[in-house]
Protein backbone atom coordinates (compact mmCIF):
# COMPACT_ATOMS: atom_id res chain seq x y z
CA UNK A 1 0.00 0.00 0.00
CA UNK A 2 1.26 3.93 -0.25
CA UNK A 3 2.73 5.39 2.27
CA UNK A 4 1.20 8.33 3.51
CA UNK A 5 3.43 11.37 2.81
CA UNK A 6 4.66 13.60 6.14
CA UNK A 7 2.96 16.48 4.57
CA UNK A 8 -0.17 14.53 3.95
CA UNK A 9 -0.44 13.81 7.59
CA UNK A 10 0.76 17.14 8.88
CA UNK A 11 -2.72 18.32 6.75
CA UNK A 12 -4.62 15.25 8.05
CA UNK A 13 -3.15 16.14 12.42
CA UNK A 14 -4.53 19.35 10.99
CA UNK A 15 -7.73 18.77 9.84
CA UNK A 16 -8.29 16.43 12.70
CA UNK A 17 -7.85 19.45 14.95
CA UNK A 18 -10.14 21.34 13.26
CA UNK A 19 -12.60 19.48 13.42
CA UNK A 20 -12.25 18.49 16.99
CA UNK A 21 -12.96 22.21 17.91
CA UNK A 22 -15.98 22.00 15.89
CA UNK A 23 -17.27 19.49 17.58
CA UNK A 24 -16.23 20.26 21.19
CA UNK A 25 -17.05 24.28 20.46
CA UNK A 26 -20.95 23.74 21.50
CA UNK A 27 -20.23 21.86 24.46
CA UNK A 28 -17.57 23.84 25.41
CA UNK A 29 -19.82 26.96 24.77
CA UNK A 30 -22.72 25.52 26.96
CA UNK A 31 -20.18 24.88 30.07
CA UNK A 32 -18.69 28.72 29.83
CA UNK A 33 -21.94 30.58 29.54
CA UNK A 34 -23.82 28.45 32.31
CA UNK A 35 -20.96 29.18 35.05
CA UNK A 36 -20.45 32.84 34.01
CA UNK A 37 -21.91 36.11 35.33
CA UNK A 38 -25.05 37.28 33.59
CA UNK A 39 -23.02 40.58 32.42
CA UNK A 40 -21.24 38.36 29.92
CA UNK A 41 -23.18 37.57 26.63
CA UNK A 42 -22.90 34.47 25.13
CA UNK A 43 -21.78 35.18 21.87
CA UNK A 44 -18.17 36.80 23.91
CA UNK A 45 -18.38 34.37 26.42
CA UNK A 46 -15.16 31.66 25.89
CA UNK A 47 -14.54 30.53 29.53
CA UNK A 48 -16.20 30.26 33.21
CA UNK A 49 -16.06 32.84 35.93
CA UNK A 50 -18.20 32.19 38.14
CA UNK A 51 -18.88 28.57 39.63
CA UNK A 52 -21.76 29.84 42.08
CA UNK A 53 -23.70 31.34 39.44
CA UNK A 54 -23.36 28.01 37.11
CA UNK A 55 -24.65 26.12 40.24
CA UNK A 56 -27.78 28.25 40.81
CA UNK A 57 -28.39 28.48 37.46
CA UNK A 58 -28.45 25.00 37.44
CA UNK A 59 -30.78 24.57 40.50
CA UNK A 60 -33.07 26.99 39.08
CA UNK A 61 -33.35 24.99 35.12
CA UNK A 62 -34.65 22.00 37.56
CA UNK A 63 -36.58 23.57 39.29
CA UNK A 64 -38.44 26.03 36.34
CA UNK A 65 -38.40 23.12 33.86
CA UNK A 66 -38.45 20.80 36.20
CA UNK A 67 -35.54 18.42 34.47
CA UNK A 68 -35.51 15.45 36.74
CA UNK A 69 -39.64 14.66 36.31
CA UNK A 70 -38.86 15.78 32.19
CA UNK A 71 -35.70 13.41 32.47
CA UNK A 72 -36.97 10.54 33.74
CA UNK A 73 -39.75 10.50 31.39
CA UNK A 74 -37.30 10.52 28.64
CA UNK A 75 -35.82 7.82 29.83
CA UNK A 76 -38.87 5.43 29.91
CA UNK A 77 -40.32 6.75 26.73
CA UNK A 78 -36.87 6.26 24.71
CA UNK A 79 -36.03 2.89 26.74
CA UNK A 80 -39.45 1.79 25.46
CA UNK A 81 -39.23 3.07 21.80
CA UNK A 82 -35.23 1.12 21.62
CA UNK A 83 -36.59 -2.20 23.11
CA UNK A 84 -39.49 -2.51 20.32
CA UNK A 85 -37.07 -0.68 18.08
CA UNK A 86 -34.42 -3.66 18.93
CA UNK A 87 -37.55 -6.87 18.88
CA UNK A 88 -38.85 -5.53 15.02
CA UNK A 89 -35.64 -4.66 13.19
CA UNK A 90 -33.52 -7.81 14.49
CA UNK A 91 -36.35 -10.15 13.44
CA UNK A 92 -36.61 -8.46 10.07
CA UNK A 93 -33.17 -8.43 9.80
CA UNK A 94 -32.85 -12.31 10.67
CA UNK A 95 -35.77 -12.95 8.27
CA UNK A 96 -34.00 -11.23 5.15
CA UNK A 97 -30.01 -11.99 6.03
CA UNK A 98 -30.29 -15.57 6.83
CA UNK A 99 -33.74 -16.58 4.68
CA UNK A 100 -34.23 -16.52 0.87
CA UNK A 101 -37.86 -16.03 -0.12
CA UNK A 102 -39.82 -14.70 -2.99
CA UNK A 103 -39.19 -10.42 -3.38
CA UNK A 104 -36.70 -10.58 -0.20
CA UNK A 105 -34.83 -8.48 -1.82
CA UNK A 106 -37.70 -6.52 -3.05
CA UNK A 107 -39.11 -5.92 0.38
CA UNK A 108 -35.55 -4.57 1.63
CA UNK A 109 -35.40 -1.91 -0.89
CA UNK A 110 -38.44 -0.54 0.20
CA UNK A 111 -37.42 -0.56 3.95
CA UNK A 112 -34.26 0.91 2.99
CA UNK A 113 -36.26 3.66 0.59
CA UNK A 114 -38.30 4.59 3.73
CA UNK A 115 -35.14 6.57 4.81
CA UNK A 116 -35.59 8.72 2.10
CA UNK A 117 -39.22 10.30 3.18
CA UNK A 118 -38.52 13.08 5.35
CA UNK A 119 -41.26 13.05 8.87
CA UNK A 120 -43.02 15.71 7.52
CA UNK A 121 -44.39 13.82 4.53
CA UNK A 122 -46.03 11.47 6.27
CA UNK A 123 -46.68 13.27 9.95
CA UNK A 124 -50.49 14.31 10.07
CA UNK A 125 -51.62 10.80 9.31
CA UNK A 126 -49.16 9.42 11.36
CA UNK A 127 -50.76 12.11 14.16
CA UNK A 128 -54.12 10.92 12.99
CA UNK A 129 -53.84 7.12 13.69
CA UNK A 130 -52.20 7.78 17.03
CA UNK A 131 -54.99 9.86 17.81
CA UNK A 132 -57.80 7.72 16.89
CA UNK A 133 -56.19 4.72 18.46
CA UNK A 134 -56.12 7.41 22.00
CA UNK A 135 -52.26 6.98 22.44
CA UNK A 136 -52.24 10.71 22.73
CA UNK A 137 -49.81 11.91 25.54
CA UNK A 138 -49.15 8.21 26.32
CA UNK A 139 -46.00 6.25 26.20
CA UNK A 140 -47.04 4.04 23.26
CA UNK A 141 -47.83 7.23 21.33
CA UNK A 142 -44.84 8.97 21.85
CA UNK A 143 -42.53 5.73 21.01
CA UNK A 144 -44.27 4.70 18.05
CA UNK A 145 -42.53 6.33 15.14
CA UNK A 146 -39.25 5.59 16.75
CA UNK A 147 -39.55 1.74 16.30
CA UNK A 148 -39.46 1.00 12.86
CA UNK A 149 -36.01 1.74 12.17
CA UNK A 150 -34.74 0.89 8.96
CA UNK A 151 -31.61 2.25 9.45
CA UNK A 152 -31.24 -0.30 12.69
CA UNK A 153 -32.35 -3.52 10.34
CA UNK A 154 -29.60 -2.21 7.67
CA UNK A 155 -26.74 -2.69 10.40
CA UNK A 156 -28.13 -5.55 11.85
CA UNK A 157 -28.97 -7.15 8.23
CA UNK A 158 -25.24 -6.75 7.63
CA UNK A 159 -23.93 -8.17 10.62
CA UNK A 160 -25.80 -11.18 10.17
CA UNK A 161 -24.63 -11.70 6.38
CA UNK A 162 -21.29 -11.89 7.53
CA UNK A 163 -22.54 -14.72 10.16
CA UNK A 164 -21.62 -18.15 9.06
CA UNK A 165 -25.33 -20.01 7.99
CA UNK A 166 -24.06 -23.02 9.48
CA UNK A 167 -24.84 -21.84 12.90
CA UNK A 168 -28.54 -21.85 11.83
CA UNK A 169 -28.30 -24.92 9.77
CA UNK A 170 -27.27 -26.77 12.66
CA UNK A 171 -29.97 -25.76 14.76
CA UNK A 172 -32.37 -27.14 12.27
CA UNK A 173 -30.49 -30.85 12.50
CA UNK A 174 -31.05 -30.35 16.30
CA UNK A 175 -34.80 -29.85 15.81
CA UNK A 176 -34.49 -26.30 16.83
CA UNK A 177 -37.80 -24.38 15.30
CA UNK A 178 -37.44 -21.16 13.62
CA UNK A 179 -37.62 -18.66 17.09
CA UNK A 180 -35.77 -20.84 18.98
CA UNK A 181 -32.77 -20.57 16.91
CA UNK A 182 -33.59 -16.67 16.77
CA UNK A 183 -33.23 -16.76 20.51
CA UNK A 184 -31.27 -19.12 21.30
CA UNK A 185 -27.91 -18.69 18.50
CA UNK A 186 -28.70 -16.01 16.79
CA UNK A 187 -29.48 -13.22 19.02
CA UNK A 188 -26.40 -13.40 21.49
CA UNK A 189 -24.35 -13.33 18.61
CA UNK A 190 -25.81 -10.12 17.11
CA UNK A 191 -24.80 -8.05 20.52
CA UNK A 192 -22.45 -5.79 19.07
CA UNK A 193 -24.35 -4.60 16.00
CA UNK A 194 -27.74 -4.17 18.58
CA UNK A 195 -25.62 -2.40 20.53
CA UNK A 196 -24.71 -0.19 18.01
CA UNK A 197 -28.00 0.79 17.44
CA UNK A 198 -29.30 0.81 20.74
CA UNK A 199 -26.93 4.16 20.98
CA UNK A 200 -27.56 5.57 17.81
CA UNK A 201 -31.14 5.46 18.21
CA UNK A 202 -30.89 6.46 21.71
CA UNK A 203 -29.19 9.87 20.41
CA UNK A 204 -31.76 9.78 17.66
CA UNK A 205 -34.98 9.60 19.93
CA UNK A 206 -33.84 11.61 22.46
CA UNK A 207 -32.84 14.35 20.55
CA UNK A 208 -36.20 14.47 18.55
CA UNK A 209 -38.78 17.38 19.18
CA UNK A 210 -41.32 17.32 16.30
CA UNK A 211 -43.25 14.47 17.38
CA UNK A 212 -42.96 15.02 21.13
CA UNK A 213 -44.35 18.22 20.72
CA UNK A 214 -47.30 17.28 18.99
CA UNK A 215 -48.00 13.91 21.11
CA UNK A 216 -47.02 15.16 24.39
CA UNK A 217 -49.22 17.06 26.45
CA UNK A 218 -50.00 17.17 30.13
CA UNK A 219 -48.93 13.47 31.13
CA UNK A 220 -45.72 13.41 29.49
CA UNK A 221 -43.13 15.52 28.63
CA UNK A 222 -40.12 14.97 27.60
CA UNK A 223 -36.54 16.97 27.63
CA UNK A 224 -36.46 18.61 24.14
CA UNK A 225 -40.38 19.88 24.97
CA UNK A 226 -39.44 21.18 28.37
CA UNK A 227 -36.35 22.67 27.08
CA UNK A 228 -37.90 23.90 24.11
CA UNK A 229 -40.74 25.69 25.89
CA UNK A 230 -37.81 27.29 28.44
CA UNK A 231 -36.29 28.80 25.62
CA UNK A 232 -40.13 30.34 24.11
CA UNK A 233 -40.40 33.85 24.15
CA UNK A 234 -42.97 32.94 26.93
CA UNK A 235 -40.62 32.02 29.15
CA UNK A 236 -39.15 34.46 31.97
CA UNK A 237 -36.18 32.42 32.53
CA UNK A 238 -33.02 34.50 32.69
CA UNK A 239 -30.33 33.35 29.99
CA UNK A 240 -28.20 31.34 32.43
CA UNK A 241 -30.94 29.20 33.44
CA UNK A 242 -32.24 28.92 29.72
CA UNK A 243 -28.77 27.58 28.87
CA UNK A 244 -28.55 25.23 31.99
CA UNK A 245 -31.44 23.70 30.17
CA UNK A 246 -29.83 22.75 27.19
CA UNK A 247 -26.60 21.77 29.16
CA UNK A 248 -28.44 19.12 31.39
CA UNK A 249 -30.42 17.94 28.60
CA UNK A 250 -27.27 17.02 26.58
CA UNK A 251 -25.58 15.14 29.28
CA UNK A 252 -27.50 11.94 29.11
CA UNK A 253 -26.25 11.49 25.01
CA UNK A 254 -23.25 12.70 25.57
CA UNK A 255 -22.05 10.38 28.44
CA UNK A 256 -23.99 7.26 26.34
CA UNK A 257 -22.06 8.07 23.66
CA UNK A 258 -18.50 8.83 25.39
CA UNK A 259 -18.79 5.04 27.47
CA UNK A 260 -20.14 3.12 24.32
CA UNK A 261 -18.25 4.64 21.20
CA UNK A 262 -15.90 2.16 20.83
CA UNK A 263 -18.24 -0.47 20.74
CA UNK A 264 -20.16 1.73 17.83
CA UNK A 265 -16.80 1.87 15.75
CA UNK A 266 -16.70 -1.82 16.45
CA UNK A 267 -20.32 -2.82 15.46
CA UNK A 268 -19.85 -0.71 12.49
CA UNK A 269 -16.84 -1.90 11.26
CA UNK A 270 -17.93 -5.54 11.46
CA UNK A 271 -21.46 -4.29 9.55
CA UNK A 272 -19.01 -3.63 6.76
CA UNK A 273 -19.78 0.13 6.61
CA UNK A 274 -16.75 0.89 7.05
CA UNK A 275 -14.05 0.94 3.91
Amino acid sequence: MKQTTPVAKFFIFLFAIFWAVVCILPITQLVSATFSTPDRGLSTTFYPNSWSTGVQSIKDAIDQANMIETTIQSFWYVGFAIAGMLLVTSLAAYELALFRFPGSNILFVVILSSMMLPMITYIIPLYRFVFSLGWSDTLVGLSIPAIPSAFSCFIIKQFLESMPHELVEAGEIDGANHMTIFFRVVLPLMATSLLTVTVLMFMQVWGSFLWPTLIAGVKWKPVSVAVAGMLGMSSWATMQVRIACCLLAAIPPLAVYLIFQKYIVEGIATSGLKG
